[in-house]
């Protein structure tokens, strides 16, 4: 609309108006009369060019000044006879379009008009571009803002459906879409590619969407772009461009009263150019035309909920989105490559992880499954600790990759036994069983040479004449080889009871002294005459054990599995968050009051809490797993008796065997688990 207001101040200056198309409106108050017409004015945007005299200059200037009329643009011819010009400022000059001191011919005033008008439309041209070009330049920024957002957020997001999420949430926000999915490409059965339709979201509305799948051909709109990989920018869905070959499925608009209307369809694209999805995005609700409602969250805040927002709020997608969005789809499909690859690395080193624990295993069946179980009671303790709302454990708390971190340590804390013999582990008695054999072999043997010694002498006896002296000496000899023989008997019996390993309040060294006593004088000879011992001194060593099986050298080869372990582990590139493992794995078997090995480390600053858990995890296991050659499996009960003990002892942390306790830990792993088939 274009408007000449003349002040009727000013009337007199103006002899007469021509015939033209501009509005021409004489009034008293021109600010009044132009916010008037400004309010009523159908036809957008209002040129207005002001005839006013000098002195009313200031007020109407003051009067526009506060008020923002967006689609209002105005100059002003100024009428100054009297010098008043003289007190309009420098900053609103530029409002003056022309200034006069004497009155207007009909045919000036009519150049002036036509000349005025001219200047306002370029003007407000120049300013609605440079708004929108403005507009563009924050909407812009924020989409690189946005990108960055979205760079960041698949970087560190490795949970693949919160990823999905991100990708579509983010694009969405980027393109001021309503509503937006996602299809994956996958195999079926067949080895066939097919579309799964993998998660969708929309602003407006809550309209849920089970997965499915669908096939991959060019019908669909999803099939086509991710068969072609061709972006599509499409202007209405019921309106599709002739001659497509794909369609619109309409059931979901209409059971759920939606109504798609605009839709930009991007590939996904990995590292090596091959599609994986698409990313449907829906009615862009995004207006650069209109400087008020652009704030770059349209997505969110402009809502679609009748039918009349559907055809005033939607808007094609802008075309510069068809490339930015192409290359937000490509990095979020790099990203999802990166994530399934980085998931399969992990599900690979965790299976190569239990399968090398699996093969440690299986050289002992008896202890299979042992450390898997441990692994389960550690992340459960963990889960424990976490569910701690005070005390010690108020402020501690592990998270997912800090429990997979004690997983790992404790499926591997064993690992070191691998580099140990394996009869040391199996060693069952304090002798192994080929000592046990060879060592009663030469008792047996003793008492047959003896027997037959005696049994010679009978002989010769039966031949001979005795007088009654030489009776009496041979009923002496008969006691004396019974006596004998059951010496030898008996420590048989004692060697037998002393190769058990239970923990005996006697020195097991006494008994040794006692039975040596009784058969070391009875001499016992091989075929050639060399005389055979039959206690040497690594056997009379084991018998002396006083608990357990093990003696020192062997007990210390078994405790080394520790550093072998640590050695083992310390050579794994484990990434940072897996950085405390050999640690952990290191100081399981220390104790508290610094008895453990194999540092002697004391205090629980100096052991890690993944270690003080790992070690009551250790034992309570050792000790109520299936029955092992070297001792019997205890009850539950008993062995938390022991481990109370233990605590009380300051061996083992008594806050860590509370929650132990309270949550019922031993509960939640069976003592068999794990174990493999005999």
């Amino acid at each position: 609309m274009k408007l000449a207001l003349v002040s009727e101040k000013v009337r007199a200056m103006i002899p007469s108006f021509p015939d033209s198309e501009e509005v021409i409106a004489v009034a008293s108050d021109a600010s009044e009369h132009l916010a008037d017409i400004l309010e009523r004015a159908e036809e957008k945007p209002v040129l207005a060019l002001v005839f006013l005299e000098a002195e009313d200059f200031s007020n109407f200037v003051d009067c526009f000044r506060q008020i923002n009329y967006r689609d209002l643009v105005y100059r002003i011819v100024l009428f100054d006879p009297g010098g008043a010009h003289d007190s309009v400022c420098d900053e609103d000059l530029g409002i003056i379009y022309d200034m006069r001191t004497s009155p207007l011919s009909a045919v000036e005033f009519h150049f002036l008009l036509r000349r005025g008008f001219a200047f306002l439309r370029e003007y407000y041209d120049f300013r609605a571009d440079k708004d929108e070009k403005y507009l563009q330049l924050l909407d812009t920024k924020q989409d690189q803002e946005d990108l960055i957002n979205i760079g960041k957020s698949l970087s560190v997001e490795k949970d693949p459906d919160t990823l999905l999420r991100v990708i579509l949430f983010l694009s969405k926000k980027i393109t001021g879409a309503d509503a937006g999915s996602i299809y994956l490409i996958e195999k079926n059965e067949k080895g066939e590619n097919q579309l799964r339709f993998k998660y969708s979201h929309t602003f407006s509305k809550d309209i849920p969407i089970e997965e499915f799948v669908m096939p991959m051909d060019m019908k669909s709109i999803a099939g086509y772009v991710a068969i072609t990989g061709k972006v599509l920018n499409l202007e209405d869905m019921y309106n599709l461009p002739a001659g497509s070959p794909f369609s619109f499925n309409t059931s979901i608009d209409a059971q759920h009263r939606y109504r798609s209307k605009t839709m930009l369809a991007v590939p996904m694209r990995n590292h090596i150019d091959e599609i994986i999805g698409v990313i449907q995005l829906l009615n862009s609700k995004e207006n650069l035309q209109d400087t008020q409602l652009v704030t770059g969250n349209e997505a969110f805040e402009i809502r679609l909920e009748t039918p009349e927002d559907f055809d005033t709020k939607v808007l094609p997608f802008d075309p510069r989105y068809e490339g930015l969005m192409e290359a937000v789809a490509s990095q979020a499909a790099i990203a999802m490559e990166n994530n399934r690859m980085i998931k399969q690395i992990e599900t690979q080193f965790e299976e190569f992880v239990r399968a090398s624990v699996n093969a440690i295993e299986s050289r002992d069946k008896a202890t299979s499954g042992h450390s898997f179980r441990v692994a389960e009671i550690c992340k459960e303790m963990a889960r424990a600790v976490n569910e701690e709302t005070e005390g010690v454990f108020g402020d501690v708390s592990f998270s997912a990759t800090e429990i997979k971190e004690l997983e790992y340590a404790a499926l591997l804390h064993d690992f070191g036994k691998v580099y140990i013999d394996l009869a040391i582990f199996m060693k069952g008695k304090k002798l192994f069983p080929k000592d046990y054999e060879n060592l009663i072999m030469k008792i047996n043997y003793l008492y047959r040479v003896i027997e037959l010694q005696y049994l010679i002498c009978d002989a010769g006896c039966a031949e001979a004449t005795f007088s009654e002296e030489a009776r009496k000496q041979v009923e002496s000899f008969k006691i004396g080889r019974k006596e004998k023989l059951e010496a030898i008997r008996k420590a048989k019996e004692t060697i037998a009871s002393l190769n058990e390993p239970t923990v005996t309040e006697r020195d097991p060294g006494e008994i040794l002294d006692s039975v040596m006593l009784e058969i070391g004088q009875i001499l016992c000879r091989d075929i050639e005459g060399n005389s055979i011992e039959i206690l040497d001194g690594p056997t009379r060593a084991n018998l002396s054990i006083r608990r357990g099986s093990l003696n020192e050298e062997e007990r210390k080869e078994i405790e080394s599995h520790v550093l072998h372990t640590y050695n083992f582990v310390s050579r794994i590139p484990w990434p940072p968050e897996f950085k405390n493992i050999p640690e952990i794995t290191l100081k399981h078997h220390e104790k508290l009051d610094g008895t453990g090995y194999p540092q002697g480390l004391k205090g629980k600053d100096q052991i890690p809490v993944q270690a003080r858990m790992m070690a009551i995890a250790d034992i309570y296991d050792a000790l109520t797993a299936s029955d092992r050659p070297y001792k019997r499996a205890i009850s539950k009960d008993v062995a938390i008796r022991i481990l109370t003990e233990e605590a009380k002892n300051n061996k083992i942390d008594t806050d860590l065997l509370d929650i132990f306790v309270r949550y019922k830990i031993h509960d939640k792993v069976d003592k068999d688990s794990f174990r493999m088939a005999d």
